[in-house]
């Protein structure tokens, strides 16, 4: 019982207490030690970067070194800690009198800083400095960055500001000139993959490097990921991490499965689809994520064709060997139009009503357009075919290579896009108005009517869309409120001449009068 209570998940027990120890992230553990050695200490900071990089750890880190002492008296800052000093265990547990942590993102208000200006003008009782390490800064209301602005325009001595952050875009730029900055990058997979081999080391797991492979791209950079799903694994597997187990856990695509499904469309298998695609349904693979590992592969595919150097360990030893045999008899330029489809296909299954019916449907494009000659080559086989002039073989490939029309600007506002409907069609005016706007993305509109509208109304400005912005939209308006185009022609007909007389309204209307 008493294992269990001790137990530490591995992201606390491997998390850094000195810069030394800092994973990744050398530039900026050169720059602090620089200032810290030159005694160039700045009194507010600012580290941002994604999740799990060490931003709030570096904050501590920081905090700890400039209040390192092994003596009262005595305050000497290092940057390699091996001594435990007075301050160094409370720092790191977050339990210093003159360390305040706060999390901004529960405490957003004026209040809070208000609490902190405060606090800020008595002497630290302890240590050399009283620290404030405030985390998820961005969070923090207009109100609240007006007051911290203020103290941070003339600190006291004896105070240092640490803020960290993974929006430093939604930080006032007032508040951000007075901070030095540092963003903290991503782990490179090189970096992971060897830290994750010393941990599984230390902790006698065996893990192969195809499975620490998987573990880095599922994490995307993060330390604190990564070490947290080589924690459950080691859980599930345990201690005996394989693949297999490890692809279940995380629900991801088996890269095996991804690669053989590559090469069915690659080489426009268009029969095995169907079998893929169930499949896919029966292992419960999301078809978004199969789309973004084709993407992927189709990727390294291109730099491969182009013998550009692979930097991430995506793919093992022998499933870059059988890629290279998949792509001995492909071109570039196949490769970037199967990228392109994917990437328009995201969408489109996104969007659709099934996505696995969708998926199959991209998979069949992919498998038929592998299959057209390129454009080089139907020029050659002009060329060579029919006998024309230099001059008709030019305009002949003018037009075969002439760019796709480009987007005009799109309106980022329905606003916009009313009063772009409106002035290309008038009659749309009347019907436009009636609508109430739900939601609105270029591309998606999501509209409401609580009055009776064209069943029409739609496809027209779907089709003006289409030709005012060269793109295709998606329009939805919610309501039983839909009429028939006949019946507005009718009831128009009726209005203007009364004394009409309606004989058939499916097949003609006779004038009476």
């Amino acid at each position: 019982m008493s294992e269990n209570t001790n137990y530490k998940i591995l992201a606390r027990k491997y998390r850094p207490t000195s810069f030394d120890q800092l994973v990744g992230q050398d530039s900026i553990v050169s720059t602090i030690s620089n200032s810290i050695r030159s005694k160039r200490l700045g009194q507010a900071y600012l580290f941002t970067g994604i999740r799990g990089v060490g931003k709030t750890t570096t904050a501590r880190i920081l905090a700890r070194t400039i209040n390192y002492t092994l003596d009262n008296n005595k305050y000497t800052p290092l940057i390699k800690i091996e001594e435990m000093g007075l301050n160094c265990e409370a720092i790191m547990e977050s339990r210093h009198p003159d360390v305040f942590e706060m999390d901004a993102a529960s405490n957003t208000g004026i209040d809070h800083i208000r609490e902190i200006i405060n606090f800020a003008q008595t002497k630290p009782t302890i240590a050399k400095f009283k620290i404030f390490i405030i985390d998820e800064v961005h969070m923090l209301s207009k109100q609240a960055f007006n007051g911290l602005l203020k103290i941070l325009e003339e600190p006291p001595e004896h105070v240092v500001f640490i803020f960290a952050t993974t929006e430093i875009e939604k930080i006032p730029v007032t508040v951000l000139s007075r901070c030095q900055k540092f963003n903290l990058k991503r782990i490179d997979n090189d970096v992971m993959t060897e830290y994750l081999k010393k941990v599984s080391k230390e902790e006698k797991v065996s893990i192969d490097e195809e499975s620490i492979g998987l573990i880095c791209n599922a994490s995307e950079g993060s330390m604190r990921d990564a070490l947290s799903v080589l924690d459950q694994a080691i859980s599930l597997c345990e201690g005996n991490i394989s693949v297999e187990k490890l692809s279940e856990m995380l629900n991801l695509n088996n890269m095996n499965f991804i690669i053989d499904l590559f090469e069915k469309l690659i080489l426009s298998y268009a029969e095995q689809i169907p079998g893929r695609i169930g499949e896919i349904y029966q292992n419960g693979f999301e078809p978004m994520s199969i789309i973004r590992d084709l993407s992927k592969i189709t990727h390294l595919a291109s730099l491969m064709k182009l013998n550009i150097p692979i930097k991430d360990n995506i793919l093992s030893g022998k499933q870059k060997e059988n890629m290279e045999k998949i792509i001995v008899g492909s071109d570039i330029s196949t490769l970037v139009h199967m990228w392109q489809m994917l990437l328009k296909g995201y969408n489109e299954v996104k969007n659709s009503f099934d996505q696995n019916i969708a998926l199959e449907m991209l998979f069949i494009k992919l498998c038929y357009s592998s299959q057209l000659p390129s454009i080089d080559s139907l020029i050659s086989d002009l060329k060579a075919t029919v006998p024309m002039d230099s001059k008709k073989i030019q305009n002949i490939i003018s037009k075969q290579t002439e760019a796709p029309t480009e987007l005009v600007n799109v309106p980022e506002t329905f606003d916009e896009i009313k009063s772009l409907l409106i002035d290309n069609d008038i009659r749309l005016a009347d019907e436009i108005d009636k609508l109430d706007l739900i939601e609105y993305k270029i591309g998606h509109i999501e509209l409401t009517s609580n009055e009776e509208f064209h069943n029409q109304l739609i496809s027209n400005m779907q089709s003006a869309l289409r030709n005012l912005t060269n793109m295709d939209w998606i329009i939805n308006i919610s309501g039983n409120n839909a009429k028939e185009q006949n019946q507005l022609t009718i009831s128009s007909i009726k209005e203007h001449f009364p004394d009409a007389e309606i004989v058939n309204e499916d097949e003609k209307i006779q004038d009476g009068g």
